[in-house]
């Protein structure tokens, strides 16, 4: 996958795409493959101005069984092996939808989003009510940029459970498809304001937030919602703290304001001086401010 350049320099930068943040799992299936990209500015950006990508049918015509192992055991946790049991009874179709949502969760762990959504199609045709498997298979539409596909899986796993915990990605989905800012904050704020929320969901709905605000023309209202994620309680910088910082860098420069540029490249530096390029901006800093 192509780097995105450095906006505003014409020169390309290295892009914090590929660092994978771990999603705590809880007692349910925790499927960390949202993470294979930090969502949000990169990669929304490439298809800001475009049409998206077409849909395929997701699920209104039966995908065929894929081909599973006969001598393999789902690998899920006994929770959401309990869950598809009470939702399709014991036995082979429960057996063949566990199987099939441990492959996928493994493809999307090992970067296979294609795997993962052939496998995690059929399943979620046989059971549309389990929650796992809607997100699952969300994460996968999400990671072939089938952005149309992943917002309607993740919206109905939101609809079944409650739960915020993807909205960073129905943020960036919603992003991508050119929606306004409002749908935009609508799915981020209340992610990025929850204090018992996973911490990297958390910094990478801040993100996703933050840049629609900046390239929607509002660097100030973007600056702004990095500013009070940084600032929140904390015992010290996580590498998701450290995206969300680059991202503020970033935006001070385009904003012209070098103080405040300065100021987060030398916060990430002092946790982690190899961090993407920051040793070699702030050499470029003190070599422009002279």
């Amino acid at each position: 996958m192509a780097k995105p350049p450095r906006r505003g320099s014409g020169k390309p930068r290295r892009s914090t795409e590929g660092q994978r943040p771990r999603s705590p799992g809880a007692d349910r299936l925790s499927v960390s493959g949202h993470g294979g990209q930090p969502v949000g500015r990169d990669r929304a950006q490439r298809t800001q101005g475009a049409p998206p990508r077409p849909s395929k049918p997701a699920a209104d015509t039966e995908p065929p069984r894929p081909p599973l192992p006969d001598d393999e055991e789902a690998q899920l946790p006994k929770g959401v092996i309990r869950e598809i049991e009470r939702t399709l009874g014991k036995g082979t179709r429960s057996r063949d939808v566990a199987l099939s949502l441990s492959i996928g969760a493994q493809a999307l762990e090992e970067g296979r989003p294609d795997v993962a959504v052939e496998v995690l199609g059929w399943a979620r045709h046989q059971a549309p009510r389990l929650a796992s498997i809607r997100e699952a298979y969300g994460i996968a539409l999400y990671h072939e940029e089938r952005w149309a596909d992943a917002l309607s899986e993740l919206q109905a796993y939101r609809r079944l459970t409650g739960r915020q915990d993807q909205n960073h990605v129905i943020a960036d989905c919603l992003r991508a498809l050119g929606r306004g800012l409002e749908q935009v904050a609508s799915a981020a704020e209340p992610l990025v304001g929850d204090a018992q929320a996973p911490e990297d969901r958390r910094a990478e709905a801040a993100i996703v937030w933050a840049a629609a605000l900046a390239d929607g023309g509002d660097l100030g209202a973007g600056r702004a919602v990095l500013r009070r994620f940084l600032e929140r309680p904390r015992s010290g910088d996580a590498e998701h703290d450290l995206r969300a910082r680059y991202l503020a860098a970033d935006l001070a420069e385009r904003a012209g304001d070098d103080d405040d540029l300065q100021r987060q490249l030398e916060l990430i530096a002092a946790v982690d001086p190899g961090f993407l390029d920051v040793a070699e901006r702030l050499e470029g800093l003190g070599y422009r401010r002279g």
